[in-house]
């Protein structure tokens, strides 16, 4: 993807979230709850319509896989190259209670393995974008800046944790940790946890719950250019995608401090007790 491109996948993110900000803004969300019991606004909604729009009129080959709109069968999905993973709103319980906390994801999938990653936060105006391999840029406003993998010094290992969706074998495991380590938890909606993973704010992002494919994707690939890990808690494998079923296994996001073999066997001994 050259520059022009990501420019404007850039401008569609503010393009997008400018519609959800006019929805926050209002006293009509037209919330309502989808099969699954997961709310959707028309904030959701409109994102979704100005992304998939956006994407097919720039990349008419690439397929777009998105929250909101219908699922193709595996047996279609299977047999992408390539495909565009997309959350229009990230964090709707959060928008909802307006407490801020909401993102857009957009990820493009190569394989199982996601390449390019977007997370953008429409109340700040501020995004990141990840080509693996390639580092991590911030922007904002049409400004880009390239961030640097961050130097973590405390003792402590702080927890990012879903402040809607915190789950009770989540908190089980966070126990087992104290009775060996230091911890903090830090509360968090939507991709803000893995944005903060990235900026070093957190060491870990423990799910033990319902997430899907589009809620990790970007985060994923971002938490992984520095140096971390995301793995199943089934067979800690890394996790991947375009699978059969959409909805994420358990597993456990780690950074660069933490992706240690030592560290990894101690997750795996708590989490198969």
């Amino acid at each position: 993807m050259d520059s022009n491109q990501q420019e404007d996948i850039f401008k569609l993110l503010a393009k997008a979230g400018k519609a959800i900000v006019e929805v926050y803004n209002s006293d009509n969300f037209e919330a309502e709850l989808k099969k699954d019991n997961s709310p959707v606004t028309r904030a959701d909604k409109a994102s979704s319509r100005i992304i998939n729009e956006g994407l097919k009129s720039l990349f008419p080959e690439i397929p777009v896989l998105d929250e909101e709109t219908s699922i193709p069968d595996y047996v279609v999905r299977s047999k992408w190259e390539k495909y565009f993973l997309v959350d229009p709103l990230d964090g709707t319980k959060e928008f909802i209670k307006q407490n801020g906390e909401f993102c857009i994801n957009l990820a493009l999938i190569e394989g199982t393995s996601p390449v390019l990653g977007w997370i953008y936060q429409p109340l700040t105006k501020t995004g990141w974008f990840c080509a693996k391999g390639e580092g991590i840029v911030e922007f904002s406003n049409g400004e880009v800046h390239r961030i640097e993998k961050p130097e973590i010094k405390r003792n402590v290992i702080r927890i990012a944790a879903s402040r809607s969706f915190f789950k009770p074998h989540e908190a089980e495991l966070i126990e087992k940790m104290k009775q060996h380590y230091q911890i903090d938890i830090l509360h968090c909606g939507s991709s803000k946890k893995q944005v903060q993973m990235v900026k070093g704010n957190a060491d870990m992002y423990l799910k033990a719950g319902p997430c899907s494919e589009w809620d990790t994707a970007p985060g994923q690939l971002m938490v992984e250019e520095f140096g971390g890990a995301v793995l199943r808690h089934d067979n800690f494998k890394t996790l991947q995608y375009n699978r059969k079923d959409l909805l994420n296994p358990y597993f456990v996001m780690l950074n660069e401090r933490l992706n240690t073999p030592a560290f990894i066997d101690f997750m795996k001994l708590i989490i198969r007790e």
